[in-house]
């Protein structure tokens, strides 16, 4: 089985290359430089007719879309251009989206609920997921949690080794997220993408299984590092941040069909 996977020099897409089953080829795109791999791709997944191209060239039965950008082009027209493509070579299309397409009002979110983002993250992923199932009819959308890792480390295991050298970042104490480790969200995100597709068709959640502070999961990362917890600076939200505050999701979906039981982070 061939599967093209996007966004595999970051953090997840380091994670889906070392996890990948023994029976799947991997078709490693990155952006700016070639993954050392059976087959990398250098792409510029704005550039429709480039990802035209190298569809056509590499025919995969399945399309991981996990790149990350934080930019509206790199983010929707992306997904419209990757889809579009996909769905061109027959490839079926799993979208790697986010918890950020909810609002975070502290109510819990199902499969079923529909997006109401309140930042323009959100909002970007919440308009590719409609691209991924405009452009590639039967696409899974796979919502994921904060992804946490050391090696390779994530955004807040960075941003606390540069604060031991320089000004500590802040870590707001009053908004709430359900992080899980890269590692459980790769493997499950591989046994979504080889299932038949009908089964793997619509839209999933992959929460972590605790509720934790962005202070209480720096606190793990810390401890995780064997840093002084001292390098952490905890303060609430500032008035008037329009960001998620408390963002909950259930995964019946995942529990029931792939056996979803993270681990809690760092432990």
């Amino acid at each position: 089985m061939r599967v093209l996977v996007t966004g595999t020099s970051g953090l997840l897409g380091t994670w889906l290359r070392s996890t990948a089953p023994p029976a799947v080829d991997v078709v490693a795109v990155a952006h700016r430089r070639p993954i050392d791999d059976a087959w990398p791709v250098v792409l510029d997944l704005r550039d429709r007719a480039a990802v035209v191209a190298a569809l056509r060239a590499s025919r995969p039965q399945v399309v991981i879309h996990a790149a990350y950008a934080k930019d509206e082009r790199s983010i929707v027209d992306a997904t419209h251009h990757l889809a579009a493509a996909a769905h061109g070579v027959g490839a079926e299309f799993v979208q790697v989206s986010s918890e950020a397409v909810f609002a975070g009002d502290g109510s819990v979110r199902g499969e079923a609920d529909r997006p109401d983002p309140v930042w323009d993250y959100g909002k970007w992923k919440a308009e590719a997921e409609g691209a991924a199932t405009d452009g590639c009819p039967g696409a899974a959308i796979v919502r994921l949690p904060l992804i946490i890792s050391v090696d390779p480390p994530d955004h807040i295991a960075t941003a606390i080794r540069a604060g031991a050298d320089g000004e500590p970042p802040t870590w707001y104490t009053d908004e709430m997220r359900q992080p899980a480790m890269a590692e459980d969200l790769a493997i499950a995100l591989w046994a979504i993408a080889t299932l038949p597709p009908v089964e793997r068709a619509g839209v999933w959640h992959l929460p972590g299984p605790e509720l934790l502070s962005r202070l209480e999961i720096a606190q793990r990362t810390v401890d995780a590092l064997g840093l002084d917890p001292g390098l952490l600076v905890g303060t609430p939200t500032p008035a008037g941040a329009r960001r998620p505050k408390d963002i909950r999701m259930s995964a019946e979906r995942a529990t029931a069909t792939i056996d979803w039981d993270p681990r809690p982070i760092h432990t």
